[in-house]
Protein backbone atom coordinates (compact mmCIF):
# COMPACT_ATOMS: atom_id res chain seq x y z
CA UNK A 1 0.00 0.00 0.00
CA UNK A 2 3.13 2.34 0.71
CA UNK A 3 4.37 1.44 -2.51
CA UNK A 4 1.31 2.56 -4.36
CA UNK A 5 1.17 6.43 -1.91
CA UNK A 6 4.71 6.32 -3.30
CA UNK A 7 4.20 6.03 -6.80
CA UNK A 8 1.18 8.79 -6.67
CA UNK A 9 3.14 10.99 -5.00
CA UNK A 10 6.12 10.74 -7.55
CA UNK A 11 3.50 11.30 -10.15
CA UNK A 12 2.06 14.27 -8.68
CA UNK A 13 5.97 15.70 -8.52
CA UNK A 14 6.73 14.87 -12.30
CA UNK A 15 3.49 17.12 -13.03
CA UNK A 16 5.26 20.18 -11.55
CA UNK A 17 7.61 21.14 -14.31
CA UNK A 18 4.02 21.72 -16.33
CA UNK A 19 3.28 24.56 -14.85
CA UNK A 20 6.29 26.59 -16.09
CA UNK A 21 4.06 27.53 -18.91
CA UNK A 22 1.85 29.88 -16.37
CA UNK A 23 5.31 31.51 -15.64
CA UNK A 24 5.05 33.31 -18.72
CA UNK A 25 1.89 34.86 -18.48
CA UNK A 26 3.51 38.13 -17.02
CA UNK A 27 0.68 40.65 -18.05
CA UNK A 28 -1.85 38.49 -16.31
CA UNK A 29 -2.48 39.01 -12.49
CA UNK A 30 -1.05 37.11 -9.80
CA UNK A 31 -4.41 35.84 -8.48
CA UNK A 32 -5.13 34.51 -11.96
CA UNK A 33 -1.95 33.10 -12.73
CA UNK A 34 -2.50 30.79 -9.26
CA UNK A 35 -5.85 29.88 -10.17
CA UNK A 36 -4.45 28.37 -13.58
CA UNK A 37 -1.76 26.47 -12.27
CA UNK A 38 -4.16 24.75 -9.86
CA UNK A 39 -6.50 23.95 -12.49
CA UNK A 40 -3.58 22.72 -15.10
CA UNK A 41 -1.76 21.08 -12.27
CA UNK A 42 -5.36 19.11 -11.43
CA UNK A 43 -6.06 18.78 -15.06
CA UNK A 44 -2.43 17.10 -16.00
CA UNK A 45 -2.77 14.71 -13.10
CA UNK A 46 -6.62 13.27 -14.84
CA UNK A 47 -4.64 13.41 -18.04
CA UNK A 48 -1.87 10.90 -17.11
CA UNK A 49 -3.84 8.75 -14.96
CA UNK A 50 -6.69 8.53 -17.84
CA UNK A 51 -3.62 8.04 -20.07
CA UNK A 52 -1.84 4.88 -18.22
CA UNK A 53 -4.75 3.16 -17.07
CA UNK A 54 -6.76 3.54 -20.59
CA UNK A 55 -3.70 2.63 -22.90
CA UNK A 56 -2.94 -0.67 -20.24
CA UNK A 57 -6.43 -1.65 -20.05
CA UNK A 58 -6.43 -1.73 -23.95
CA UNK A 59 -3.31 -3.46 -24.46
CA UNK A 60 -2.88 -5.76 -21.39
CA UNK A 61 0.57 -4.76 -20.92
CA UNK A 62 1.12 -4.67 -17.53
CA UNK A 63 -2.09 -6.12 -16.46
CA UNK A 64 -5.66 -4.89 -15.87
CA UNK A 65 -6.89 -1.87 -13.84
CA UNK A 66 -10.68 -1.97 -12.94
CA UNK A 67 -13.06 -0.60 -14.71
CA UNK A 68 -14.75 1.75 -12.46
CA UNK A 69 -10.57 3.18 -11.92
CA UNK A 70 -10.78 3.43 -16.11
CA UNK A 71 -14.09 5.10 -16.23
CA UNK A 72 -13.38 7.52 -13.20
CA UNK A 73 -10.35 8.84 -14.52
CA UNK A 74 -11.98 9.95 -18.12
CA UNK A 75 -14.95 11.49 -16.45
CA UNK A 76 -12.31 13.65 -14.07
CA UNK A 77 -10.28 14.60 -16.88
CA UNK A 78 -13.39 15.84 -19.00
CA UNK A 79 -14.95 17.92 -15.77
CA UNK A 80 -11.60 19.14 -15.53
CA UNK A 81 -11.01 19.95 -18.63
CA UNK A 82 -13.97 22.27 -19.73
CA UNK A 83 -13.97 24.22 -17.17
CA UNK A 84 -10.12 24.98 -17.55
CA UNK A 85 -10.32 25.91 -21.07
CA UNK A 86 -13.33 28.64 -20.15
CA UNK A 87 -11.36 29.95 -16.99
CA UNK A 88 -8.35 30.31 -19.13
CA UNK A 89 -10.22 31.73 -22.53
CA UNK A 90 -11.44 34.08 -19.63
CA UNK A 91 -8.39 36.11 -19.43
CA UNK A 92 -6.50 35.24 -22.12
CA UNK A 93 -6.91 35.10 -26.07
CA UNK A 94 -7.51 32.23 -27.96
CA UNK A 95 -3.55 31.70 -29.32
CA UNK A 96 -2.55 31.81 -25.67
CA UNK A 97 -4.69 29.81 -24.46
CA UNK A 98 -4.11 27.07 -26.97
CA UNK A 99 -0.28 27.63 -26.01
CA UNK A 100 -0.31 27.26 -22.58
CA UNK A 101 -2.51 24.35 -22.17
CA UNK A 102 -0.62 22.54 -25.18
CA UNK A 103 2.94 23.36 -23.70
CA UNK A 104 1.77 22.21 -20.52
CA UNK A 105 0.85 18.53 -21.97
CA UNK A 106 3.71 18.40 -24.21
CA UNK A 107 5.83 18.87 -20.76
CA UNK A 108 4.01 16.27 -18.99
CA UNK A 109 4.33 13.83 -22.04
CA UNK A 110 8.61 14.96 -22.03
CA UNK A 111 8.78 14.19 -18.59
CA UNK A 112 7.14 10.71 -19.16
CA UNK A 113 8.97 9.82 -22.55
CA UNK A 114 11.42 7.81 -21.20
CA UNK A 115 9.19 6.17 -18.23
CA UNK A 116 6.90 4.62 -21.87
CA UNK A 117 8.91 4.20 -24.34
CA UNK A 118 11.91 2.44 -22.19
CA UNK A 119 12.88 -0.99 -23.15
CA UNK A 120 12.67 -3.01 -19.63
CA UNK A 121 16.01 -3.24 -19.17
CA UNK A 122 16.45 0.39 -19.57
CA UNK A 123 18.90 1.31 -22.02
CA UNK A 124 17.14 2.15 -25.02
CA UNK A 125 13.57 2.72 -26.41
CA UNK A 126 11.00 0.47 -28.00
CA UNK A 127 7.68 0.73 -29.96
CA UNK A 128 5.09 -1.38 -28.20
CA UNK A 129 1.54 -1.47 -28.41
CA UNK A 130 1.08 -0.05 -24.66
CA UNK A 131 3.37 3.47 -25.79
CA UNK A 132 1.64 3.82 -29.33
CA UNK A 133 -1.81 3.85 -27.28
CA UNK A 134 -0.53 6.15 -24.84
CA UNK A 135 0.82 8.45 -27.70
CA UNK A 136 -2.91 8.33 -29.77
CA UNK A 137 -4.79 8.65 -26.71
CA UNK A 138 -2.70 11.69 -25.70
CA UNK A 139 -2.79 13.18 -29.39
CA UNK A 140 -7.15 12.81 -28.89
CA UNK A 141 -7.10 14.86 -25.17
CA UNK A 142 -4.50 17.68 -26.89
CA UNK A 143 -6.69 17.73 -29.71
CA UNK A 144 -9.71 18.03 -27.24
CA UNK A 145 -8.18 21.16 -25.65
CA UNK A 146 -7.22 23.09 -29.09
CA UNK A 147 -10.79 22.32 -30.24
CA UNK A 148 -12.07 23.91 -26.87
CA UNK A 149 -9.84 26.74 -27.00
CA UNK A 150 -11.52 28.10 -30.06
CA UNK A 151 -15.23 27.99 -28.60
CA UNK A 152 -17.69 30.78 -28.40
CA UNK A 153 -15.35 32.17 -25.39
CA UNK A 154 -14.56 35.07 -25.97
CA UNK A 155 -11.39 36.78 -24.58
CA UNK A 156 -12.91 39.66 -21.80
CA UNK A 157 -9.21 40.74 -20.72
CA UNK A 158 -9.96 44.56 -21.38
CA UNK A 159 -13.53 44.38 -22.00
CA UNK A 160 -14.51 46.11 -18.99
CA UNK A 161 -12.48 49.15 -20.06
CA UNK A 162 -13.61 49.23 -23.50
CA UNK A 163 -17.00 48.15 -23.58
CA UNK A 164 -18.40 51.92 -22.31
CA UNK A 165 -17.02 54.15 -24.61
CA UNK A 166 -18.23 51.74 -27.42
CA UNK A 167 -21.69 51.52 -26.63
CA UNK A 168 -21.74 55.33 -25.85
CA UNK A 169 -20.29 55.76 -29.26
CA UNK A 170 -22.73 53.57 -31.19
CA UNK A 171 -25.84 54.73 -29.37
CA UNK A 172 -28.39 56.62 -31.28
CA UNK A 173 -28.11 60.53 -30.32
CA UNK A 174 -29.86 63.26 -32.29
CA UNK A 175 -27.78 65.57 -31.27
CA UNK A 176 -26.83 66.08 -34.45
CA UNK A 177 -29.91 65.44 -36.05
CA UNK A 178 -31.65 67.70 -38.57
CA UNK A 179 -33.88 69.96 -37.25
CA UNK A 180 -36.65 68.69 -40.01
CA UNK A 181 -36.55 65.13 -38.06
CA UNK A 182 -37.08 67.32 -34.80
CA UNK A 183 -39.95 69.05 -35.80
CA UNK A 184 -41.03 65.63 -37.29
CA UNK A 185 -40.98 63.92 -34.18
CA UNK A 186 -42.58 66.55 -32.52
CA UNK A 187 -45.44 66.67 -34.67
CA UNK A 188 -45.98 62.87 -34.03
CA UNK A 189 -45.20 62.16 -30.31
CA UNK A 190 -45.87 65.84 -29.16
CA UNK A 191 -44.69 67.11 -25.59
CA UNK A 192 -44.38 63.07 -24.78
CA UNK A 193 -41.11 63.00 -27.09
CA UNK A 194 -39.28 64.38 -24.14
CA UNK A 195 -40.39 61.39 -21.69
CA UNK A 196 -38.07 59.43 -23.37
CA UNK A 197 -35.32 57.92 -20.84
CA UNK A 198 -32.37 57.48 -23.79
CA UNK A 199 -32.30 61.29 -24.28
CA UNK A 200 -29.54 62.99 -23.45
CA UNK A 201 -29.29 66.97 -21.94
CA UNK A 202 -28.57 68.53 -25.32
CA UNK A 203 -31.14 66.32 -27.14
CA UNK A 204 -33.53 67.29 -24.25
CA UNK A 205 -32.80 70.73 -24.83
CA UNK A 206 -33.17 70.73 -28.56
CA UNK A 207 -36.70 69.23 -28.68
CA UNK A 208 -37.69 71.95 -26.06
CA UNK A 209 -36.45 74.76 -27.81
CA UNK A 210 -38.24 73.39 -30.69
CA UNK A 211 -41.86 72.63 -28.80
CA UNK A 212 -41.41 76.20 -27.57
CA UNK A 213 -41.07 77.87 -31.33
CA UNK A 214 -43.98 75.72 -32.30
CA UNK A 215 -46.08 76.97 -29.22
CA UNK A 216 -45.33 80.57 -30.20
CA UNK A 217 -45.81 80.18 -34.28
CA UNK A 218 -49.27 77.99 -32.89
CA UNK A 219 -50.11 81.13 -30.56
Amino acid sequence: MNSIYWVIFMGLLLNIPSLVPVMFLHKTQKNVKISIAIRLFLLNAFLVLSLVTLSQNITQEYGLFPIWLVSAALVLFAVTLVPTVKFVRKYLTIGKSRALILSSFLIVYAVRFHGVFSDLNGSGYMLNGYNATWTLFFLFASLLAYIGCSGSKTYSGYSASSSAPQSDYFKPNKEYETQSQIDYDIAVKGKSVLSDPNLSIVEQQRYRDALEKKEKEDW
